[in-house]
């Protein structure tokens, strides 16, 4: 049979692990709740914002075989509508495949 003192020790224990659980849980939240939204793309912007606003838009550039822009010497300056135009790709399909990533 328990005693009276080992079962408030007990219970200490159990509420000490549930607040550091409660703990954890906030901060998690708190961190998400500050995490970097990716910005929606558009035709002015530049292949290296849109190359690092979201970790799978590399992957829909290389769908619309521009795989190199990573490494391109103008990707500091060329927009995607010019590259757009440059390559003849369809903008519009271009912008929807990358606005349409998961945040």
């Amino acid at each position: 049979m328990m005693h009276r003192d080992d079962m408030l020790s007990g219970m200490g224990r159990f509420r000490t692990i549930i607040r550091r659980t409660i703990r954890g849980a906030a901060s998690i939240m708190k961190a998400s709740e500050n995490a970097p939204v990716p910005a929606q793309f558009h035709a002015a912007m530049t292949i290296e914002e849109a190359w690092h606003n979201h970790p799978q838009a590399p992957s829909v550039f290389h769908e619309y075989h521009l795989p190199a822009c990573d490494g391109c010497a103008v990707r500091f300056e060329e927009t995607l509508e010019e590259a757009a135009s440059a390559y003849g790709l369809d903008l519009s399909a271009f912008l929807t495949a990358l606005n349409t990533l998961n945040p």
